[in-house]
């Protein structure tokens, strides 16, 4: 079920080359499109820099950190957070559309929520 959720993300923000679905340790637990990004490793890195931004949010009294997108040359990732422990890392072209990027990002989220709980 959260392999179709990614696809249907992924299908559904023109733009998106792939999307991939972390745990608290920035292990993947699911992926889809682009097959040739190494998951693994771009995962992990970018579970800990989300757990980062959210402590400094958290310290500074800054609130909820939403999402966190790293503008690239290659592109965009947006990270957006799914529960304490999960979240989603979403792979797009330099012309998509953030918002909807971000918008999408979130319906494919409360999706996941149901299927983890």
């Amino acid at each position: 079920m959260i392999k179709r959720i990614l696809d249907n993300l992924v299908a559904s923000v023109d733009g998106a080359r792939g999307a991939i679905f972390l745990d608290g340790d920035g292990e993947t637990i699911a992926q889809s499109g682009d097959d040739t990004i190494d998951a693994r490793l771009i995962g992990a890195w970018k579970e800990i820099q989300l757990d980062k931004i959210k402590d400094i949010s958290k310290r500074l009294g800054l609130g909820e950190v939403h999402a966190v997108l790293f503008s690239l040359d290659q592109g965009s990732e947006l990270v957006i957070p799914v529960a304490d422990e999960y979240c989603l890392l979403l792979f797009l072209s330099a012309y998509t559309n953030i918002q909807d990027a971000l918008k999408e990002g979130k319906n494919a989220i409360e999706r996941l929520k149901k299927d983890i709980e």
